[in-house]
């Protein structure tokens, strides 16, 4: 059994913060999807690549099942829960084999469905972007970050003891049959998660919508 929650308000990683210069309609359809996440039974034990991703997959079949649901109801924007395609209760060593190495957006504009080849081992980006693209949505997405040091938002911050920064982190990705990467947050509260880093900094992100104008990509706990 599935519960859907459809709502005219972002609720569950952002929330609507202002408009762009273009207007936004006057009502959209946003799909929150409670997932019940297929769990790695061993978290703390590392594992390969080709053992996290088959993990992931599993989780991101149900997700691609639920994006054409939400599609075929009229969705425009649809939100994936925290830690919903990984899991979690991994260590800082266990997880590595879950992470993928995310470009800023405000950087680089990058399509992962569409130029795969740019950014190794980004499988995961690159699923959740064509099923963006596929059904259509605005997508919203949360899995972990990898990212080397120094960091390129922060460089004068010190690098975590092994050399590398492991961040908790929401993506988002442009409908319009693209899949574009348009957003990427790192959560910055973190909450008994011992395999991941605290930004340096807390960062403000958003991104824009023709329908809704601007949303600001954020965490809030305890929803339900």
């Amino acid at each position: 059994m599935v519960t859907w929650l459809f709502k005219p308000l972002y609720v569950y990683l952002a929330s609507v913060v202002g408009v762009t210069d273009s207007t936004p309609d006057s009502s959209y359809v946003a799909a929150v999807y409670e997932h019940k996440v297929i769990l790695n039974p061993h978290p703390r034990v590392p594992v390969s690549r080709h053992d996290a991703l088959q993990h992931m997959q599993k989780n991101l079949d149900i997700y691609e099942e639920q994006a054409a649901r939400a599609a075929q109801q009229g969705a425009q924007i649809l939100v994936f829960p925290e830690d919903g395609i990984h899991g979690f209760n991994f260590t800082r060593l266990s997880i590595t084999s879950y992470l993928e190495t995310i470009p800023d957006p405000q950087e680089e504009s990058w399509n992962p469905c569409m130029k795969p080849e740019r950014h190794n081992n980004t499988e995961v980006l690159q699923r959740l972007s064509c099923m963006a693209r596929r059904n259509n949505l605005y997508l919203v997405a949360n899995m972990p970050d990898l990212q080397p040091c120094p960091l390129k938002t922060s460089p004068t911050s010190t690098c975590p003891p092994d050399g590398r920064w492991q961040f908790n982190t929401n993506v988002a990705f442009r409908y319009m049959s693209d899949g574009l990467l348009v957003a990427r947050y790192h959560k910055h509260n973190l909450y008994f998660e011992a395999s991941c880093d605290t930004p340096p900094e807390p960062e403000i992100i958003t991104f824009d919508t023709p329908f809704a104008g601007k949303f600001e990509c954020q965490f809030w706990s305890h929803l339900r």
